[in-house]
């Protein structure tokens, strides 16, 4: 028998400050153990949602560095940042970071002897998605129904294992965003058809030793053949940690790219 999905708001989004924390509980089929997973929200400041105004949801995806089970580890990169107020001031919008626990993945990968992820072999789309990221698209839902967010802006953004979180993520439920950017990750280019009405965004390292520029480039040429649009951001001289000079709100920065995205919008 499944149960319906909990969540539980375990504290109040302050802007500049610690963001809020809850978990959301899969669904349990028959006698299993339920299963949750922690997650953070930023929230933007109450006069920017006065008067009914709704704004952007940003879903972020963090690598496999910040994977535990401490619901704070996955704030290191681009959550704690968009969380300020100067951030919040241009760009008031929602930031919802899940954890992925230790020993699992956003994405079904190739294991080498060592159990280390062979990002290089890039994805095989399995028929439904993993753990973690159904917990992802659970919170999703959680959040769009009890926060003012406007559904014609919603961004979906990963970097590393959370790049190729975000794509597999996008191939499932292309409608449910406005755009989708993937840092230093890769995807699938067999489902890229599935991305046609959606921009998409890929932001790599040149030089980068732990996922091959290739896994982007491969995944942005899919996405053309297929007749999609892809915006490509390709940094010389920079390694894995892309991130850096992608999340940046620049003219040519990942942030300001995204932002200008509304689902709905001539292209």
């Amino acid at each position: 028998m499944m149960r319906v999905v909990t969540h539980v708001l375990l504290a109040a989004g302050v802007v500049g400050a610690v963001p809020s924390a809850g978990r959301v509980t899969l669904p349990v089929v028959g006698d299993a153990a339920a299963v949750s997973y922690g997650y953070r929200l930023v929230e933007p400041r109450a006069s920017a949602i006065e008067g009914g105004v709704r704004v952007p949801l940003i879903v972020f995806l963090h690598g496999s560095g910040e994977r535990g089970s401490d619901n704070e580890a996955q704030l290191k990169h681009f959550v704690n940042d968009a969380g300020s107020e100067a951030f919040q001031a241009k760009n008031p919008c929602f930031v919802l970071a899940v954890q992925c626990p230790a020993d699992e993945r956003w994405v079904d990968i190739a294991l080498d002897g060592e159990g280390k992820a062979k990002w290089s072999e890039g994805l095989k789309t399995k028929t439904s998605p993993t753990r973690a990221l159904h917990a992802v698209q659970l919170a999703i839902d959680e959040v769009m129904r009890t926060k003012p967010v406007d559904p014609a802006r919603v961004y979906l953004t990963g970097i590393s294992m959370g790049g190729f979180g975000a794509f597999d993520l996008a191939v499932r439920t292309p409608q449910k965003f406005a755009a989708m950017a993937s840092i230093c990750g890769g995807g699938d280019p067999a489902r890229a058809g599935r991305l046609r009405g959606l921009p998409v965004l890929v932001a790599h390292g040149i030089d980068d030793p732990v996922v091959p520029i290739a896994c982007s480039r491969t995944m942005a040429d899919a996405v053309r053949a297929a007749g999609g649009s892809v915006t490509v951001r390709e940094y010389p001289g920079v390694g894995h940690e892309a991130w850096t000079k992608a999340y940046t709100t620049e003219a040519d920065g990942v942030l300001t790219w995204m932002f200008a995205q509304h689902k709905g919008a001539a292209k």
